[in-house]
């Protein structure tokens, strides 16, 4: 099994090598210094698989860093931070359980993942099936428990629970989704079902699993505590679930049924590149359905000319991205509405606890209003249904044509985020004005200047990244990095203003200053360098 495992490893390590000497030619000034014979330098290639090694044992633990402080000990700290930690540290084992016991054992396994390095491995370098499932569940089961080792012992130790909790914690995950390795190979051998490739039952899972671990959480209801999971009898029980599930997985049989189950040449998943164009291409495709007699129309936008004319011609025939995104964020507000409404009738309790939630919860609109606005798919269906083509005439690219059309495309999309952001602000007014908290009018038009702040702000900032870096290829990819870095120093701005806690009239004046600021910078780069920038790549 080692000399197996040393070969996947040098694959692997070779894969990775190709894929950073590629990134490193698409980078400006390092790029076209690096050639293409790079690729056939093998010293060069073994120093290479170094650093991608020791970059994926870095990312491995960082990962695990991430994943428990972002999506378990963070939300445990912000909703139940009046708790004592004790009682937090409970609430943290509940989150962590539901999700990386119940829904990654279903979501998450990987002896049934399609996966190319699967495919290169057994289809192409012909290494037997059984051996090759050996090695890398080994090094798959190990490094999940060593990478898991610090960070468990880190917000164990931030909830003031013994450190050794943190380790047992980490083993007794492991043997855990062990079983669960098990448990998706055992279904496969008897009803050749590969239960990760079976999207519907996996989001599913995934669609419940969530909202119910944060539900809890938020009600600071706890069935599951340390008393439960660090006694003698658990913990032996679920060691014995490891150790059978261990014996089973070294004795299976079909393992190369199980590879070709997976491996199929024309399967999609062994292709991310082509399942994530074929994907982008969908989300923004028109079909036949988007477009009515009505629409077709040449006599319907007779009042309007010039670029006017063309963009009201656009957005008449792409209703599909605009009004049903609107659509589907009016029925989510309306749903969370009426589910307010509904506990303040069922618990008046649980409805002024929630009141008092939103009234904290000003900052949390920063990142929820970046999700809300619609800008991001509208600038890929501009591109891929109408600029794509337009952009390789000389007179589309001229600069009073591309202000024209910012303009114009500017003012329709900040008008249909305003929709959502408008029944936010009356929605949750009224869920505030029903409860016992004090509201006063000052405080609610704070609340509104800062969301509707917000919404004209991502309104400005995905059309502004659009033209002044113009990401997308004639693949949908992106190929711009600098877009990349600007989207993610927004994405990053916006978590750490979930920090924040102020006043809804002061935290309204940082937004709209803040926006009035983005939006004259942006204005002026876009009125300066768009000519230039808004080109086909």
């Amino acid at each position: 099994m080692i000399k197996t495992l040393n070969t996947i490893l040098d694959i692997r390590g070779a894969s990775g090598a190709n894929r950073l000497i590629y990134y490193l030619q698409r980078l400006p000034v390092i790029g076209k210094m690096a050639k293409n014979d790079l690729y056939s330098r093998t010293g060069l290639k073994k120093t290479l698989t170094v650093i991608v090694l020791i970059l994926k044992i870095i990312w491995g633990f960082l990962t695990k860093f991430a994943y428990l402080g972002i999506v378990v000990y963070w939300p445990v700290i912000t909703i139940g931070k009046e708790l004592p930690p004790a009682e937090q540290y409970q609430l943290y084992l509940q989150v962590l359980v539901i999700i990386s016991c119940i829904v990654a054992a279903v979501s998450n396994a990987v002896i049934l993942e399609p996966k190319r390095d699967k495919y290169i491995c057994v289809k192409l370098m012909r290494l037997p099936a059984d051996q090759y499932m050996h090695a890398t569940l080994s090094l798959r089961t190990f490094s999940f428990f060593v990478y898991y080792i610090p960070a468990m012992c880190l917000f164990a130790s931030l909830l003031q629970a013994p450190v050794w909790q943190g380790v047992l914690l980490a083993l007794l995950l492991t043997a855990w989704r062990l079983g669960s390795e098990a448990l998706h190979l055992w279904l496969f051998d008897y009803t050749d079902i590969v239960l990760v490739k079976k999207t519907g039952w996996v989001w599913t899972v995934i669609g419940v699993g969530f909202p119910l671990a944060y539900a809890l959480l938020y009600a600071e209801v706890s069935f599951v505590d340390s008393a439960m999971l660090f006694n003698l009898p658990a913990g032996l029980a679920i060691a014995a679930i490891g150790v059978v599930a261990a014996v089973y997985i070294a004795r299976y049989p079909r393992y190369r049924s199980a590879v070709d189950a997976v491996t199929k040449i024309d399967d999609p998943l062994l292709d991310m590149g082509r399942m994530m164009k074929e994907s982008r291409v969908k989300d923004v495709e028109t079909k036949e359905k988007d477009f009515s007699a009505e629409q077709l129309s040449p006599g319907q936008f007779q009042e309007k000319s010039g670029y006017a004319y063309l963009n009201a011609i656009f957005f008449s025939r792409h209703k599909r991205f605009l009004i049903q995104p609107i659509q589907r964020r009016m029925l989510i507000i309306g749903v969370l509405f009426a589910a307010g409404l509904l506990s303040m009738m069922v618990s008046p309790a649980m409805f002024t606890k929630m009141s008092h939630f939103l009234i904290g919860s000003l900052s949390y609109f920063v990142f929820i209003m970046n999700f809300t606005s619609i800008g991001e798919k509208v600038c890929k269906a501009m591109f891929y249904n109408c600029d794509i083509s337009l952009l390789r005439y000389g007179f589309y690219r001229e600069r009073t044509a591309v202000l024209s059309n910012f303009r114009i495309r500017l003012l329709r999309i900040t008008a249909l985020n305003l929709i959502p952001a408008g029944a936010i602000c009356i929605a949750v007014n009224l869920l505030i004005l029903l409860s016992d908290e004090t509201w006063g009018i000052a405080d609610a038009a704070g609340f509104c200047g800062a969301i509707l702040g917000l919404s004209l702000f991502f309104s400005v900032h995905h059309l502004f990244m659009y033209y002044i870096f113009q990401p997308y290829s004639t693949e949908l990819n992106l190929k711009n990095p600098f877009f990349t870095i600007v989207n993610s120093i927004v994405l990053a701005a916006t978590i750490v203003c979930l920090r924040l806690e102020s006043t809804p009239a002061y935290f309204a004046g940082m937004v709209l200053l803040t926006t009035v600021a983005y939006m004259t910078i942006a204005l002026f780069l876009v009125y300066k360098y768009s000519g230039r920038t808004f080109r086909v790549k």
